[in-house]
């Protein structure tokens, strides 16, 4: 067994991304498409590592070498992004991908590797924040789902249909509409907002596997989410409203669309997309019914992770400073400071 450096030569995308579809241990975030995404959005550079015998890939490790806010290098697996991290067949193919991780470590000058995992990477690592993702088991059918759900959750989404909001699916032609929403919402949190072109990269990149859901009142967008599909998954990791809709319930009716939408094609699951326990949005997504999953995210040395804690007092005056920025001047310095955020 070997391990090197996957280039993607022809073919090897390929073999990458069939044993990404085929391990258990592996998410939509370990396909291969995510390192041009990163690389042509924010110029980071991935450093895609594979294990490998005579007649088959035994284990992956998507890396990207970050430069983070204060300068400093690390390997993050992977930023921006709710996992990454390591994935492999036996011990024996794990422990060779890590050994070639400290390996690039070193080359690379980089203080530190950051693993983002949803399952335990078998690693003894120090553990790195406490974020969950909440999954929800979906029905059979939609009539069965609708039933499924709390009187107060149906009664929300009952009082968008009503209040004139319509769902529309939608892919990079939406995207206007959906950043618009995004930034304005990123500004109102206090938090740098995306680069318009990390999205526009995720749609182009993975095609029907990546679609916008766009929440409008008449010609006007008032929410709208990413949404993603993997295996039996349906994926919402970037979502927003706009808050002067919110008590129409914008964001309820997004939701129960992709819901709706996913029974209707036999998926299983929705992943809302993490969380902080306890925190607002963790209480949205917990109304529905589901259930926490932790998110396994570790740090080797500990003493350096690029990961930025915004619920740090001390980046309090931070938050509040970037609340009052125009949308328009968040919109144009936000993605130069977002891509020193791994987050």
């Amino acid at each position: 067994m070997r391990v090197e450096e996957c280039r993607f030569q022809p073919g090897e995308e390929r073999a990458w991304d069939e044993y990404v579809a085929q391990c258990s241990e592996a998410g939509i975030y370990q396909r291969s498409g995510w390192a041009r995404v990163i690389e042509r959005s924010y110029g980071h550079a991935p450093i895609y590592l594979w294990a490998r015998d005579k007649t088959r890939v035994r284990g992956v490790l998507p890396l990207v070498l970050f430069r983070g806010a204060l300068g400093g290098r690390s390997l993050v697996s992977l930023p921006f992004l709710d996992e990454g991290g390591l994935c492999a067949d036996d011990d024996e193919a794990r422990t060779a991908l890590w050994r070639a991780a400290l390996d690039v470590a070193k080359q690379k000058k980089a203080a530190a590797i950051e693993l983002r995992q949803g399952p335990p990477s078998g690693l003894p690592l120090a553990p790195l924040g406490s974020k969950v993702s909440v999954m929800l088991e979906l029905a059979g059918d939609p009539g069965a789902m609708w039933k499924r759900l709390d009187a107060k959750v149906r009664n929300q989404v009952r009082k968008a249909m009503t209040s004139g909001l319509t769902p529309a699916w939608c892919g990079v032609e939406g995207l206007d509409g959906f950043y618009a929403v995004f930034a304005r919402n990123m500004r109102d949190l206090g938090s740098p907002v995306h680069a318009k072109r990390f999205f526009a990269a995720i749609l182009e990149e993975f095609g029907g596997d990546a679609r916008l859901l766009l929440i409008r009142h008449g010609s006007q967008v008032v929410a709208g989410g990413v949404c993603m599909v993997f295996r039996d998954t349906v994926l919402v990791p970037w979502a927003s409203s706009l808050r002067e809709w919110r008590s129409r319930n914008p964001s309820n009716l997004l939701y129960w669309e992709v819901m709706r939408s996913a029974c209707d094609k036999g998926l299983r699951w929705l992943d809302f997309g993490r969380s902080s326990p306890g925190g607002g949005t963790y209480r949205f997504k917990m109304q529905w019914g589901g259930r926490e999953r932790r998110l396994h995210w570790q740090v080797d040395p500990g003493e350096r992770p690029s990961v930025v804690d915004s619920g740090n007092p001390r980046y309090r005056w931070m938050i509040q400073a970037w609340q009052k920025l125009p949308v328009p001047l968040s919109r144009l310095i936000g993605p130069v400071i977002r891509k020193r955020l791994s987050n």
